[in-house]
């Protein structure tokens, strides 16, 4: 027979369990955000939290048109090591912005040391690489930047990485009069983090072009 000491014991140890059960995800597993507009699934590592406010996103009030859209922002911050990224598209309200894009790897190297200016002068480490994610031309630049001296602590370098690749396969025409459908999106992923080590972090990303086989973002064979 079973004291009742012995259940009212039990009953604690039990509500400790379950009190001890974590509520977060197991930053091991991967996360993965869809993107309905284009119907294109990113799977990104499990310790990345996203920004709650590119998730639910609010509309925006300014009237000025934004010819590059973020989809989504997360960032990874640990006692040793911090990384970030930003998802995003550029479509044609911007004509003039998407023609540019579309080129990649010029466009990629210019945008990249533009976004790295706000902190000093950069430096290109790798130049634009053009590679393939499913079939959709891509192309990646690396580059990285000093950041400012500040007084009592140890001097940083901020390192990046931009990849873009086309929204669609781009097809030739066979005759002259065909019609080719152009490219309409093109869409971008910006890494950054204080640890150059960390830039095998991104060969964990994957994206998913409608119900096609994920594949790697950016594959470890166009990182030198």
């Amino acid at each position: 027979m079973v004291h009742r000491s012995s259940v009212f014991l039990l009953l604690l140890v039990c509500a400790a369990v379950v009190a001890q059960a974590p509520d977060q995800p197991d930053p091991r597993l991967p996360k993965s955000f869809h993107d309905t507009a284009l119907n294109v699934t990113y799977f990104y590592p499990g310790r990345f939290v996203a920004d709650p406010a590119s998730l639910n996103p609010k509309p925006d009030s300014d009237p000025t048109p934004k010819c590059a859209h973020s989809t989504l922002f997360a960032n990874s911050v640990t006692p040793v090591d911090t990384a970030s990224f930003v998802l995003s598209t550029i479509d044609n309200t911007c004509p003039n912005v998407l023609r540019g894009a579309v080129l990649l790897g010029p466009f990629i190297r210019e945008q990249i040391i533009r976004q790295l200016k706000q902190y000093g002068e950069p430096t290109v480490t790798q130049e634009p690489t053009n590679y393939a994610i499913d079939g959709h031309p891509a192309s990646i630049v690396l580059a990285s930047v000093p950041m400012p001296d500040v007084k009592g602590k140890i001097p940083t370098t901020t390192y990046a990485a931009k990849a873009c690749v086309l929204g669609n396969i781009p097809v030739k025409a066979r005759k002259k009069s065909e019609h080719v459908d152009p490219t309409r999106h093109v869409l971008c992923f910006d890494f950054t983090t204080l640890h150059q080590d960390l830039y095998t972090l991104m060969f964990a990303f994957t994206m998913q072009f409608d119900n096609d086989q994920p594949q790697p973002m950016v594959p470890g064979s166009v990182i030198r």
